[in-house]
């Protein structure tokens, strides 16, 4: 019995190694991987929240800080240095 659950253990974690690295592998795609590399940069999304300013049509970007004993979020553009506090 001992041996039994020892082996199925081992069965079990090649298993799920295996699946891991076929995974792994299936999503690169090896033989196109020049136009994989190109599509995620496109998807590449940042960080910190971005929304457009509505004085200079730039980016403003959404900051949290801890002030006066309570958190306060606002949008500042970087462009023009418009803030909006929410």
């Amino acid at each position: 019995m001992k041996c039994t659950k020892r082996f199925a253990a081992l069965v079990l974690a090649m298993m799920m190694a295996f699946s891991v690295m076929a995974v792994t592998a299936a999503a690169y795609d090896s033989a196109d991987a020049h136009a994989h590399e190109v599509c995620c940069e496109n998807e590449i999304e940042p960080r910190i929240k971005t929304v457009r300013c509505t004085k200079c049509g730039g980016s403003a970007y959404e900051h949290t800080e801890y002030l006066n004993n309570k958190w306060t979020t606002w949008l500042e553009c970087e462009d023009c240095g418009w803030k909006d506090y929410k």
